[in-house]
Parts: C-alpha cells; sequence; structure tokens
C-alpha cells in the first residue's frame, strides 16, 4: 500500500507539472530502459547510475527503485536481475505495473 500512495503522489507531482500528456501509459517497475520487458540492460543501466556513468530521468529512476526505498542502489540492480530471471524476491516491486508520462 505503501508503494502505491507513494507512486500516486509522485503522478499528482507529475500533473502538477503539467508532465503527463495524452502519451502516458502503464509501464511495469523495473523496466527502466522501457523496451516492454525487465531485462539485465536494465539492471546495467542502474548500476552505471549508481556508480555515476549515466544519467537516469526521474522517471527512470522511480521504475529503477526496485525496493521502494526511494533511492536507487546496486541493491536496486540485484533486484532486476533476480526478477530477469523469473525470480521476483517478496518486498520486490519489479513487474508491478505503474502509470507514467
Amino acid at each position: 500500500m505503501k508503494a502505491v500512495v507513494r507512486q500516486v503522489v509522485f503522478f499528482a507531482a507529475l500533473v502538477g507539472l503539467g508532465a503527463v500528456s495524452a502519451e502516458a501509459k502503464m509501464v511495469q517497475m523495473c523496466d527502466v530502459t522501457r523496451n516492454g520487458t525487465v531485462n539485465s540492460r536494465d539492471a546495467s543501466y542502474v548500476l552505471q547510475f549508481v556508480a555515476g556513468t549515466r544519467h537516469l530521468s526521474p522517471i527512470r529512476q522511480m521504475l529503477a527503485d526496485a525496493s521502494g526505498n526511494g533511492v536507487v542502489t546496486a541493491f536496486d540492480a540485484t533486484r532486476i536481475l533476480q526478477a530477469a530471471s523469473g525470480k521476483v524476491m517478496p518486498g520486490s516491486h519489479c513487474g508491478q505495473l505503474v502509470f507514467v508520462p
């Protein structure tokens, strides 16, 4: 429930900023590349972001937060790799659908 509330607040903030458009759609949490699937490339993007070698937009950072703690870390990359191999761990948000612009 807590994650849903945070996502609703995030969405409300986007609406307030005028960032939501007609192209807004549902995407899976942990699909950082937004290609329709959670795979090792998503985890790679997260690790690059954590190392400071890749920029992720605020929306992609939200999608990368597999643990739901509000911070993107290497732990999230681990959760994404687990989901990519078919093992979604308890507490992981990977695979949940969220509404994003």
